[in-house]
């Protein structure tokens, strides 16, 4: 039991590391700064609107529109980098433009491959028709894209994954560690169907990530103009290098189904070509991902492909027993030495295993950062399921472990009974089992074949359901940068709109508030009082009043306000708009 007991004690100083440790992400772009500013009234016409992000961003199918008090675009030019800047996108405006309020809307791709949108106005001159601009602009910003095209994204991505993890694993585990297993019928099928899964899945993918990106129907997928739009981003490219990498393993795939080649010439070199070519395509999910975003991208990348090639090593294992160390068949080849294979695939699992979670704890931390982000973003939630699915798995090894310990009385070396039947652990992925070859008239195995069957297929289908949310995990923003959205709330009352900006919502008195008041025209109102007060009811504190000052026309601001301790804090508002009308509004606000 000692011995269960380490790896979990283990992945529990991991996971603490992770939530304890702070960490840099970067992944879907955040607009920074904007030319003409939000609710801007501009008494000369700009020339040209200019959006500035925190990381280079694509346009290849982004957009970005402006659209006039009438309804109509009234953009000059097509959207284009400013001083080749690739962190800001720019449009020109006509010389003249009509008094009233504007709405500007873009969509962007990020530098991981995710479409980024949002819309805000301006005004020239008046601003007349704001309210109908608001609206617009707030419509704009929530639109979603199609569920239909998201759930065949993850699918897409799910599939990936799989067909890649599960052809380069086990391409490399069988070269290196069963060469003669590769001319098995059922090694061929496998590695075969894998490579035609992501292949398949990688040119569907091209597809769906343009209307993806695009927010149109399904039913585009394949326009000729969308998915030519695709290949010149660098998600694009990097499928291209996938589908060039896939062409090229296809010679590989029959060296080691000895079609090519002879004796030990063909082993070695489809031995080290199924390790180049595997590694460059475990490269393109990062390349094409959050891993290489950030600060440090080579280091991010080079993480993802040991994360990845661990990963690829451990199923590749567990495929290799449970396609060929359990034959079903009484013709199908077996290895000449089972026990001798058991314990080499045991050995690269167990390796594999600590590199998988090292890795991945390591690029968790670039991403999430703290404890609040873990537990109160989405990313953070479903890494917080994908955990889960890994002590799951370690379980389902434990279990197995402690059945064959049970049945077969001893774990330390192979035993050979009186028929000649020989016993053999086969651990992976922490599961062992018993293997029987026999030689002479067949004798009960201390653990069924059928059990072990069960078993193996068991880890198989969690490590798959991992692979899964994996899926889910590259669409959803990392957690640290959500975790760093300034807390914004609105709401109307007695015929105004109330806006508030608390940035950056933390602990500390390095907090500014900014509070905007608009009229039913959604132009800035002076009110004859606003306030707003704090109090923390599960400590006791407040309510403390924040000092307000009126720093424009609706606009209240107050620096410097402090948050002693983390929590939901409450915020009460006071809103009077006249002698006699005044109401009060609560809502909450989460202090990290």
């Amino acid at each position: 039991m000692t011995r269960l007991r380490r790896p979990f004690l283990a992945l529990g100083l991991l996971v603490v590391l992770l939530v304890m440790t702070p960490g840099v992400a970067s992944a879907h772009a955040q607009l920074e700064s904007t030319d003409p500013s939000e609710s801007a009234v501009l008494l000369v016409p700009p020339t040209q609107v200019v959006l500035h992000f925190g990381e280079p961003v694509e346009i290849d199918f982004g957009s970005l529109r402006v659209i006039g008090p009438g309804g109509a675009r009234v953009d000059a030019g097509a959207a284009h980098h400013p001083g080749g800047d690739s962190h800001a996108v720019a449009t020109s405006l006509p010389a003249h433009l009509a008094d009233g309020t504007y709405v500007v809307a873009w969509r962007v791709i990020s530098a991981d491959s995710h479409p980024v949108h949002g819309a805000y106005v301006f005004s020239v001159g008046t601003a007349r028709g704001a309210a109908r601009a608001n609206a617009l602009a707030v419509s704009i910003a929530n639109q979603g894209g199609d569920t239909v095209v998201g759930v065949t994204y993850w699918c897409v991505r799910a599939a990936a994954f799989a067909g890649l993890l599960l052809l380069v694993g086990l391409a490399v585990v069988v070269s290196f560690l069963w060469p003669e297993g590769g001319r098995s019928r059922r090694v061929g099928r496998v590695l075969w169907w894998s490579w035609g899964v992501l292949t398949v899945a990688t040119l569907s993918g091209i597809a769906v990530q343009g209307v993806y990106a695009s927010a149109l129907p399904l039913t585009d997928a394949y326009r000729p103009s969308l998915v030519s739009a695709v290949l010149h981003t660098r998600f694009g490219q990097v499928e291209l290098l996938r589908l060039l990498l896939l062409v090229a393993m296809v010679p590989v795939l029959l060296g080691l189904r000895g079609r090519l080649g002879r004796g030990d010439h063909r082993a070695g070199w489809a031995r080290w070509a199924a390790c180049v070519v595997g590694v460059g395509l475990l490269a393109t999910p990062g390349l094409a991902g959050h891993a290489a975003t950030g600060d440090d991208p080579l280091l991010g990348l080079g993480i993802d492909v040991a994360h990845l090639l661990a990963a690829s090593a451990w199923i590749g294992g567990l495929s290799l027993l449970a396609t060929f160390l359990v034959p079903r068949t009484p013709d199908e080849p077996t290895p000449s030495d089972p026990l001798a294979l058991t314990l080499r695939v045991s050995s690269v699992a167990f390796a594999a295993v600590v590199v998988v979670v090292a890795t991945g704890v390591v690029q968790s931390i670039r991403q999430v950062g703290s404890v609040y982000a873990l537990f109160h973003t989405t990313y953070g939630r479903t890494l917080l399921v994908k955990i889960a699915l890994v002590l799951l798995l370690i379980g389902l090894g434990a279990v197995s472990r402690r059945l064959v310990h049970r049945r077969s009385g001893t774990l330390s070396a192979p035993t050979v009974g009186p028929a000649g039947a020989m016993a053999a652990r086969i651990p992976s992925g922490g599961s062992t089992a018993v293997l029987e070859t026999v030689d002479a008239p067949a004798v009960p195995s201390p653990v069924p074949r059928r059990r072990l069957r069960r078993m193996v297929v068991a880890e198989l289908a969690v490590a798959f359901a991992v692979l899964g949310v994996t899926a889910a995990l590259v669409n959803d923003v990392p957690a640290k940068q959500a975790a760093d959205l300034p807390f914004s709330y609105s709401f109307s009352t007695l015929g105004v709109q109330v806006n508030t900006i608390i940035d950056p919502a933390r602990i500390g008195s390095a907090n500014q508030v900014h509070i905007y008041v608009l009229s039913s025209l959604g132009t800035p109102r002076a009110i004859p009082e606003l306030d707003i007060t704090t109090s923390l009811p599960s400590q006791s504190i407040g309510p403390i009043t924040v000092p307000l000052v009126i720093s424009g026309p609706g606009h209240y601001y107050a620096g410097h306000v402090d948050f002693p301790v983390a929590g939901t804090w409450v915020l009460t508002y006071t809103v009077r708009t006249d002698a006699i009308d005044e109401t009060v509004t609560r809502t909450v606000l989460a202090v990290h």
